[in-house]
């Protein structure tokens, strides 16, 4: 049912990976339960029992499309409402924790279920590579970027320090790099770098339907055109992030402290 690191044409990109690491599991509809799908519960932090704060909380459908999303608070509680009664996935993401998801959980047509899930911390290795900005500080620059946390959006991945020094190691190129992150880029008549899918990629025939757009490519903060992704020198590129459609690299020289829009 868990679908690690498996690519999946119009779903998430290769690389996601799942992990299922001892769900803190309560479910079953609330005694006193109001009209309509509701499910909250607290994202916890699996090593300490603590709150993970902010965590992306989203509603998966069967074919692990998101319907809903939602975001936990400072004290890691959240709640999302399903659009109807069926069979969907709950699927959280933190930047600085392992993604995890449910089994597939079957709502009713009413009534409230819990359900707490745990994250697993993915340390940073600090040594020999120091990180090049905080978590805390990328997720406030950013936040001032898309006007959102980040970490709501489906899909958002922030890779820096010794994962992304290891990528480039076996990277002979930035193509080539990005896709060691487990980042769509293909060349043909056009490049197309974090393409994604407009309409239901596939059909209940199992052919592919809607449209590939692709992404774009940010330096910096500034557009860049995808062709030129062969001109950003590489020892330069200090965090890479991803969101839907739109891959963004940071120097080592970005200004972190630099406000957005001021």
């Amino acid at each position: 049912m868990i679908e690690p690191d498996v690519p999946r044409a119009g779903g998430r990109p290769r690389g996601w990976r799942t992990f299922l690491v001892a769900l803190s599991f309560v479910w079953g509809v609330a005694p006193n339960s109001v009209e309509g799908q509701h499910i909250r519960g607290r994202v916890i932090d699996s090593t300490n029992g603590a709150a993970v704060r902010l965590a992306g909380v989203f509603l998966l459908d069967a074919e692990r499309e998101p319907v809903e999303g939602s975001a936990a608070d400072t004290t890691g509680f959240y709640t999302i409402t399903a659009p109807q009664p069926g069979e969907y996935y709950l699927f959280v993401q933190r930047l600085g924790y392992f993604e995890n998801e449910t089994p597939l959980l079957a709502v009713g047509p009413d009534g409230t279920y819990e359900v707490d899930i745990e994250m697993r911390p993915e340390p940073f290795r600090l040594d020999p590579l120091e990180v090049t900005v905080r978590n805390e500080e990328l997720e406030r620059y950013l936040t001032l970027e898309f006007g959102v946390n980040p970490n709501s959006i489906f899909g958002y991945r922030a890779v820096q320090g010794i994962r992304l020094e290891e990528a480039k190691l076996k990277a002979h190129d930035n193509t080539d790099l990005l896709r060691w992150l487990y980042i769509p880029v293909s060349h043909g008549i056009q490049v197309c770098v974090g393409s994604m899918w407009l309409g239901h990629p596939k059909r209940a025939s199992g052919s592919e339907g809607g449209e590939r757009l692709c992404g774009s490519l940010m330096l910096d903060g500034y557009a860049v055109p995808n062709e030129h992704i062969e001109s950003i020198a590489m020892d330069r590129i200090a965090v890479v992030v991803t969101v839907p459609g739109q891959v963004r690299l940071y120097t080592r020289e970005f200004d972190w402290t630099f406000k957005p829009g001021g």
